[in-house]
């Protein structure tokens, strides 16, 4: 839960709030914390932390398929072949449209 609020150099390694929330979830999925429901409690967190910062989801754009997809994709990487660097910034790019400041 710390990796959003990692430094480098004195600078943020995650300055924006779509790349906080993307490296916070790929984080759980990937680390399988739990025994199981790795992505739920991701989807979660991410609803949470939009929450508690003071914004939203889009659901239009981050729909039940989509936030499957992606969170499998996450989880998955290894097998599906995929670099991860690639499945974040897929996440952070889809999160960067979805997530809205509320009212």
């Amino acid at each position: 839960m710390q990796r959003p609020q990692i430094t480098t150099f004195g600078r943020d390694a995650f300055p924006t709030f779509e790349q906080k929330a993307a490296v916070m979830i790929t984080a759980i999925v990937q680390q399988c914390p739990f025994r199981g429901g790795n992505r739920r409690v991701a989807l979660a967190v991410l609803v949470a932390f939009c929450a508690l910062n003071g914004r939203a989801l889009d659901s239009r754009i981050f729909d039940e398929k989509t936030a499957e997809t992606l969170l499998r994709r996450a989880g998955s990487y290894q097998d599906l072949g995929l670099r991860p660097e690639d499945v974040f910034a897929e996440l952070r790019d889809v999160l960067g449209k979805a997530i809205t400041s509320e009212g």
